[in-house]
């Protein structure tokens, strides 16, 4: 009988680690709030395909610090792509690919945001002139892919944001300055 119990015991051990090895490398049910946050200067690149035409897309780039919001610690950087730029009459609408480049790995998210400009003056707890709020949401899947333990992970993310495009006039070098957080639910 202890036999029985104890080879019992040592399968259901292997399975529950085996499972958690599984869930970690694929997500594991991690919730997360970062802030992008900084100055980045315009950069030429691509992101994975938009369009669905099976091509690379055209993006302009902005490199920054990424803050783990509950600490407040300088976890990585983030690169935040903007792509497919529209402008509207209240503001700009454009798909954003934001990379997180974090110790255990790069997780690469994407949403349709929304860019409107202040409707009165606003500033950062940090003294930072904004001229824009920034916002994109949804409840199917949000992460295009990742490295690392992000390399399976699906899940959904949330954009809350201000930024200051004041010195930003759309040409290589121009910066803007992020402050941004984004909610990001793994599966």
């Amino acid at each position: 009988m202890n036999i029985k119990l104890m080879t019992l015991s040592l399968l259901l051990l292997s399975f529950v680690l085996s499972f958690n090895v599984y869930a970690k490398s694929n997500g594991g049910g991690k919730h997360f709030v970062l802030n992008v946050i900084g100055t980045g200067y315009q950069y030429q690149s691509t992101v994975p395909d938009i369009d669905g035409d099976n091509l690379v897309d055209e993006a302009i780039c902005f490199d920054v610090a990424l803050v783990n919001m509950k600490n407040q610690q300088i976890i990585g950087t983030a690169t935040d792509c903007l792509s497919s730029i529209t402008p509207s009459d209240t503001g700009i609408a454009l798909v954003g690919t934001t990379y997180f480049n974090l110790p255990s790995g790069t997780l690469i998210t994407r949403g349709s945001t929304t860019v409107a400009p202040v409707l009165h003056e606003t500033t950062t707890p940090q003294g930072q002139a904004i001229t824009h709020i920034t916002g994109a949401a949804g409840e199917s899947n949000a992460i295009l892919g990742g490295t690392g333990r992000f390399e399976y992970a699906t899940g959904t993310a949330r954009l809350s944001g201000m930024v200051d495009m004041s010195n930003f006039a759309g040409a290589d070098g121009d910066p803007i300055t992020f402050d941004c957080i984004f909610v990001i639910d793994l599966d």
